[in-house]
């Protein structure tokens, strides 16, 4: 294991085998070049394997993971999932706008669900924007998803209730990636079991952190919250009551790999979404304190 503690060019740094490496944020305007690979080919869940695959272990002492795009970069800045997408053309806004990835919802009890034709459509509209589209699912089982993302030419499966997080391990496919989501408590307590392989290989691409209530608008308090020891190739979302107005506050306070917002971009009839808000978002998020101040610190 190789371990360097300490600044250079104001980098603190620690890496270590697969079950403890972390990289702390970079604070230089000219940090070294570093890639991680996480792209590397999906391990079975749940089996043993013969190489372990890239882990981002997340904790209360630990920031976001590394992602430096250049020796230019300042800070690694979080990416954004837009989540309750009704239609391709609210789509193509997020994506244009700087949208990482899309979600919609297939699960038919929610306000915002769609089907799986409609979710076709705007998972079309995504990618021809530049982002990629994401299937939310609630109580399916792990058949009912696959059908669905088939039919919908998902890649992504959110995996949001309890139903759906039971899948993982009850024959979800490999070849889907997948988010999996921990419920907090208002007080930022995490209330939601997170799966643990065996093997110590992650069994998921991303962890996603919302309120109790997804797409409720409601927020957890930030300042209280402490990232559970979890697993996932990726890293984790913050979600839960984002807005235009608050996201910056929330990343400083909990630094995530990225954020995922609904209500917050939302329209008069809470359906569709607001140009104006998606815009605010992202700019809220690209020009954070956080990020830009990092160079001069």
């Amino acid at each position: 294991m190789l371990q360097v503690c300490g600044h250079v060019h104001g980098l603190a740094l620690r890496l270590g085998d697969a079950s403890t490496s972390s990289l702390i944020m970079f604070r230089s305007s000219s940090p070294p070049l570093l890639r991680r690979n996480c792209g590397c080919g999906r391990l079975a869940r749940g089996t043993q394997a013969g190489v372990a695959a890239p882990i981002v272990a997340l904790q209360s002492s630990q920031i976001s993971e590394g992602m430096a795009e250049g020796l230019n970069s300042k800070a690694v800045r979080p990416l954004i999932k837009m989540c309750g997408i009704t239609s391709p053309e609210d789509a193509a806004v997020a994506a244009r706008a700087g949208a990482t990835y899309i979600g919609m919802i297939v699960w038919p009890k929610s306000k915002r669900s769609v089907t799986v034709s409609l979710a076709q459509e705007i998972a079309a509209a995504a990618r021809e924007n530049g982002a990629e589209p994401v299937g939310v699912f609630v109580d399916e089982d792990a058949e009912q998803i696959e059908r669905a993302c088939n039919d919908a030419k998902l890649g992504i499966a959110q995996l949001h209730g309890d139903g759906a997080r039971a899948s993982l391990l009850q024959g979800l496919p490999e070849s889907l990636k997948v988010i999996y989501v921990l419920h907090a408590n208002k007080n930022g307590i995490i209330q939601t079991k997170f799966p643990e392989s065996s093997e110590g290989s992650p069994l998921v691409d991303w962890v996603l952190v919302d309120s109790l209530q997804g797409g409720s608008g409601e927020q957890f308090d930030w300042r209280n919250f402490r990232a559970p020891s979890m697993q996932s190739r990726r890293g984790w979302l913050l979600a839960g009551g984002l807005t235009p107005s608050n996201v910056a506050t929330a990343l400083s306070l909990v630094t995530p790999n990225a954020v995922d917002v609904s209500s917050g971009i939302a329209g008069p009839d809470g359906i569709r979404k607001d140009p104006a808000r998606i815009q605010a978002f992202v700019h809220a998020v690209q020009n954070s304190d956080l990020f830009n101040d990092v160079g001069s610190r």
